[in-house]
């Protein structure tokens, strides 16, 4: 997949920019500020309908205006592509091609991106939430009927909620017997996720550190996969506390992946530079899972490109970097880096730069 211009209108502090890109590695230049980040966030605003800085979709509008809109034209083996999301501050307007969407989820996987960032520090020290959202965004992207059982199930959780709150058991039944049915799904496709991620994060990991970091993941489903089979007995048999809660106890929102190092839990155990070595490795496995479940290679995004690695690491990752396709990184420093196409940003507006 070959990303050729990205229009930005009204975004973030962009006005109206036409941006062209190479393939290859697509080095993004700039100041604090300058708004290098935000072409990173909306590329994979396009790719997953969210953004990787804020939840809340009019802090994307730029200043003084009252709507955003960004457009990919993109190419995918040979043909021409088009998929635009406007904003207009209450609702989303999507459209692929010729075809107008309503619902994200009809976006996933058209434009699939894996993104880097100095965030993901959190997928070792974040919350559980931070290590669903991992999984979630690359099996959406990945796997279409995933995001429906994903939807489902926290559709019909809901409503559950809803009774329990009330100390209704009315139609209660009815709800768990989808939620039961979604969940078997999420937690087979998380554990098949994590099982084909394992070797690769070790393999990556193993190289950047010289053979010194042996990382581990493991699936940690809130129910046991013994009983994938009897979900809709567990939350029979768990209605009378969560009648008095009001809250679901069980199931894949409560899911969590335990990465360690050597046999320890990675979140309390391991020093900084083996963090960064795990994220690395995490992201380069993403990457390279998601090649393997699409046709078209991904778009690998790396926000701060340098502030994640030591230098000698840095530099095992620009090897990589060659053989993972159409790359976008940003950095603040100020220069031609081998042969990276370069860009410039000043001021939300972009400048191409020397080769």
């Amino acid at each position: 997949m070959f990303l050729k211009h990205l229009i930005l209108r009204s975004f973030r502090n962009y006005d109206a920019e036409h941006i062209s890109f190479e393939r290859g590695v697509n080095l993004i230049q700039g100041r604090n500020r300058a708004g290098k980040s935000s072409l990173l966030e909306a590329i994979f605003f396009l790719s997953t309908g969210r953004s990787f800085r804020t939840s809340r979709l009019t802090d994307l509008i730029k200043d003084g205006s009252s709507h955003f809109y960004v457009e990919a034209h993109f190419e995918q083996g040979g043909i021409e592509q088009v998929l635009g999301i406007g904003y207009d501050g209450h609702k989303c307007h999507m459209r692929y091609n010729h075809t107008q969407f309503h619902s994200f989820s009809q976006i996933l996987g058209i434009f699939p991106s894996v993104l880097y960032a100095p965030k993901d520090g959190a997928l070792i020290s974040g919350a559980p939430a931070e290590r669903r959202r991992f999984l979630n965004i690359q099996l959406a992207q990945t796997t279409p009927l995933y995001v429906y059982h994903l939807t489902r199930y926290h559709r019909a959780m809901k409503q559950r909620n809803t009774l329990l709150k009330q100390k209704s058991e009315r139609a209660i039944g009815s709800f768990e017997q989808i939620m039961a049915d979604s969940a078997r799904y999420l937690m087979r496709k998380r554990d098949e996720l994590i099982r084909d991620l394992k070797p690769r994060v070790q393999s990556f990991a193993h190289e950047l550190s010289f053979n010194e970091d042996l990382f581990d993941l493991f699936y940690l489903p809130s129910i046991s996969m013994r009983g994938i089979d009897e979900i809709e007995h567990l939350y029979a048999k768990q209605r009378a506390r969560e009648l008095t809660l009001g809250v679901t106890l069980h199931g894949p929102h409560r899911d969590d992946l335990l990465i360690t190092c050597e046999k320890k839990e990675a979140k309390r155990y391991i020093s900084e530079g083996q963090k960064r070595t795990c994220i690395a490795s995490l992201k380069i496995a993403e990457w390279e899972e998601m090649k393997e479940q699409n046709i078209y290679l991904p778009i690998m995004n790396i926000d701060d490109f340098g502030i994640h690695l030591d230098t000698h690491r840095t530099h095992l990752l620009y090897d990589r970097l060659r053989n993972l396709g159409q790359v976008f990184l940003t950095t603040p420093l100020v220069g031609n880096i081998l042969d990276f196409h370069s860009l410039y940003v000043e001021g939300g507006a972009l400048c191409k730069g020397k080769n």
